[in-house]
């Protein structure tokens, strides 16, 4: 079995055949290359020029084009680089090298955000970036430098817990979110990032939609991977608002000598109760889904 499988989605990417050598360069040459492609005619040729696997993508988008790929793939570790020409192949290396010597850890992706160019991104486009990666650290208790990365690399053993799922369209979040919900361990490297050349993205007039959809299926699983944190959260909110009417009806209570607030005192009595109820019912639930963890890890 190849130790590594190295995947590329192409879509009439011009940098692609040169990404394909640089892989086999950098890597070596018993590195399998798979390219997953919905290229014309013309562009796919110069691909199989290259020596890789191009294969004709069946399916639709970005997250399906890398499953196609990944569940082809032979390699111990698979990894994925995107062939626009704004990643360098020594930083896959280096992301992969990670992934080899750090075996707590099933996912590793390379992280823009650290030493980005001031020209490689609109302003709109890095705050959308920087958004994404911390509302994903936040709802998965992680610190990824970047969630949208074209750069990752995976254990096949943990890839293969998510084998046959339909993938949504959340772009290489789709992989950190259910790696994560599976009870593996991710985390992100510096990489170098330069701005697009060539032809532009497939994706740019979009992006903006594409990651309200990200956004979506990051809060969307998360009331799944995080109950605590959405029933604590709902819970906290609930028991600070029962506090202060409370206090409201005691304050007054202190001042009249009678309890003439019955109807505020109750419903700050149920506030406090349901707060408590809720944030309950988010602990049963997170120790539950930490005991279903734990029987994915063991599989």
């Amino acid at each position: 079995m190849k130790n590594l499988s190295v995947i590329l989605p192409t879509m009439n990417e011009e940098h692609a055949p040169s990404i394909i050598r640089q892989v086999y360069s950098v890597l070596g040459r018993d590195t399998e290359v798979i390219v997953i492609d919905k290229s014309t005619p013309e562009m796919r040729r110069p691909l199989e020029e290259t020596g890789a696997k191009v294969v004709i993508q069946k399916t639709k988008g970005y997250e399906n084009a890398l499953m196609e790929g990944f569940r082809m793939a032979n390699g111990d570790i698979i990894a994925s680089i995107d062939p626009d020409g704004t990643y360098a192949v020594e930083d896959l290396k280096r992301v992969v090298n990670e992934l080899k010597n750090d075996e707590e850890f099933a996912f590793i992706a390379g992280s823009r955000l650290e030493r980005l160019p001031k020209d490689a991104m609109t302003p709109t486009i890095r705050f959308g970036n920087w958004f994404l990666k911390s509302m994903f650290n936040i709802l998965y208790r992680s610190r990824m430098g970047d969630v949208m990365n074209g750069i990752f690399a995976m254990r096949k053993d943990a890839f293969d817990t998510i084998r046959y799922m339909d993938a949504y369209r959340a772009g290489t979040p789709f992989f950190e979110i259910e790696l994560v919900r599976r009870g593996f361990k991710i985390r992100s490297i510096p990489i170098s990032y330069k701005p697009r050349s060539g032809s532009k993205s497939k994706i740019s007039k979009a992006k903006p939609f594409y990651g309200v959809t990200i956004a979506y299926h990051a809060v969307r699983y998360a009331r799944d991977y995080s109950p605590l944190l959405l029933f604590g959260s709902i819970g906290l909110v609930l028991i600070i608002m029962g506090l202060v009417l409370g206090a409201f009806v005691f304050s007054n209570y202190l001042q009249t000598g009678t309890l003439n607030e019955i109807g505020r005192a109750l419903i700050a009595f149920m506030l406090i109760t349901v707060g408590f109820l809720s944030v309950i019912s988010g602990l049963i639930l997170d120790l539950l889904l930490e005991i279903e963890k734990n029987i994915v890890r063991k599989r």
